[in-house]
């Protein structure tokens, strides 16, 4: 009966070991997860803010070409 007692509480012990290595990786990924949320909101700002750039530059492009040109109604 010992014996037995002895294994299942050296089981008991290796799994409590295994437990605590999961939570670690765990509490690992959920870091990496919101590093790399964080990256994809700054990215997905940055792209936004690019976006804008490119319709002003779009603008200021027609508007000078209007000035050279004259406006091309049909």
């Amino acid at each position: 009966m010992s014996d037995r007692l002895d294994r299942i509480e050296a089981a008991i012990e290796a799994n409590s070991v295994a437990i605590a290595e999961l939570n670690q990786n765990v509490n690992s990924l959920t870091q990496v997860v919101e590093v790399h949320q964080q990256n994809f909101e700054i990215s997905q700002h940055n792209f936004e803010v690019i976006m804008q750039e490119i319709k002003g530059i779009r603008t200021e492009s027609q508007r000078i070409l209007e000035h050279l040109f004259g406006s091309q109604e049909s």
